[in-house]
């Protein structure tokens, strides 16, 4: 059966959007994360004591990376942008190196706090009979380089973002969870095999800076060691610390707060079995709502930075409309099949029926705000462009008082599937809340 020259265009044109690679090369990485912390861990060590502890102190440790990857990552994109216009090209090279090395120390700087608090941190979040603390610990411990290298990624990852090279940094999420699988595989009987899991993750993150630092290297940016200067630091205090303040306060209270002390007040193993349903609708929901966002941000802040709001809104409501189609259609998916992806994907390796129905269940009601959550980062991305830092720091706190308040409500009655439906209903309730503070700026996306 022969194709038309018509259809031959459509498909490449289609193959070349830089928005459908980025999505590609994080379902890749989003498939492995999965793999490994839905499938590989429970299935080797059951929803078990020893499951929550890798779960919980790869949380912590990540939760960290995030707040710095995330605080940063949407802020430094448009500053890249501006200050590229601003200085020459020596100037230029030595402001991303400065910051670079300003951003590594940091990253060394909670590293070495990470790991002569462990013992506190760890007894804090899980002191219960069912968790190993000294285990725990040194999991934690294992885990912690992984920041240093994390925080060295972030700033290149936003380099090469407003340069629109987003397949690049789309390789984030697959390296790490690729590496901690082939590990799996090659040691699945291997006793203590949690210890080079973890270090399979930090040789990931390491693996991923080297990765980005030779990209760069490629794209013509040579490296010195730089101070940062007192003019950086001041651009960074106006543009990153409001949001990176309100995504350490959002990723505390829901990643720890909620995800690890509530949960593991309802028995040994939940941390795991939570994080297994959550793992699918984060996956999906990065997938979706991150990488629209991303592939979108350097275009509107350009736009922003010539004062054109017009073209920012059309770029904004293009990008929501992309949202909202693929997030009901995820969203449908998910409510009319999650019982039958729980059984496909835990089916066949937990013995207990009422587990694998669980998760089903929590899917459901994580996936009812589906939508919603696809939609957050995108409308976020609109005011990074405009650097309405204030307004996103507003909404993060809101939202993470609301979504712990919803979460604490619920679980009396709801158990484990009040904290999933709180996820949902507190997105719909972020969307309202960007959408208002978007309209503050003179900007609708719809």
């Amino acid at each position: 059966m022969s194709i038309s020259n018509p259809a031959i265009a459509m498909l490449k044109k289609l193959l070349q959007h830089k928005t459908l690679w980025v999505m590609m090369i994080t379902f890749a990485g989003m498939g492995l994360s999965l793999l490994v912390r839905a499938i590989l861990i429970p299935r080797r060590f059951g929803f078990s004591g020893i499951a929550d502890e890798i779960i919980a102190a790869l949380k912590i440790v990540l939760v960290v990376d995030t707040i710095v990857r995330e605080g940063a990552k949407f802020s430094l994109v448009p500053l890249f942008i501006t200050r590229k216009k601003e200085l020459t090209h020596t100037e230029y090279r030595r402001f991303t190196n400065g910051l670079l090395f300003f951003l590594i120390g940091v990253g060394f700087a909670i590293f070495a706090l990470i790991e002569l608090l462990a013992p506190w941190i760890t007894a804090g979040l899980l002191g219960k009979p069912t968790i190993n603390p000294q285990r725990t610990t040194g999991l934690l411990r294992l885990f912690a380089p992984l920041i240093i290298f994390g925080c060295g990624s972030t700033v290149l990852g936003a380099f090469l973002n407003s340069l629109q090279r987003f397949k690049t940094v789309a390789l984030r999420n697959a390296l790490p969870a690729g590496i901690a699988a082939v590990v799996f595989f090659l040691l699945w009987d291997t006793q203590n095999l949690e210890n080079y899991v973890a270090m399979a993750y930090t040789g990931g993150f390491i693996a991923y800076f080297g990765w980005l630092c030779i990209r760069a290297y490629q794209i013509g940016h040579q490296y010195e060691i730089t101070s940062i200067s007192l003019d950086t630091l001041r651009f960074l205090k106006n543009s990153v610390t409001l949001p990176t303040l309100g995504f350490a306060i959002r990723q505390i209270t829901n990643r720890l707060l909620v995800e690890i002390y509530l949960v593991s007040k309802l028995g040994e193993g939940i941390i795991a079995l939570y994080d297994a349903a959550f793992r699918i609708f984060s996956a999906l929901q990065t997938l979706i709502g991150t990488s629209i966002a991303t592939t979108g941000l350097p275009d509107m802040a350009a736009d922003n930075a010539v004062n054109n709001k017009r073209k920012l809104e059309q770029t904004l409501n293009r990008n929501a409309r992309a949202a909202i189609i693929i997030g009901f259609l995820a969203t449908l998916f998910m409510l009319i099949f999650h019982e039958k992806i729980s059984w496909l994907i835990y089916g066949r390796a937990e013995r207990d029926d009422t587990v694998v129905e669980l998760i089903g269940q929590l899917l459901f009601w994580l996936s009812a705000g589906m939508l919603f959550s696809c939609l957050i980062p995108v409308l976020n991305a609109g005011l990074y462009a405009q650097k309405a830092y204030r307004s996103i720091f507003v909404n993060m706190i809101t939202m993470a008082l609301l979504n712990f308040l919803i979460a604490y409500g619920l679980i009396e009655t709801w158990w484990i599937l009040g904290v999933a439906l709180s996820v949902s209903i507190t997105a719909l309730l972020a969307v309202g809340n960007l959408t208002y503070l978007l309209q503050r700026t003179r900007v609708s996306w719809f």
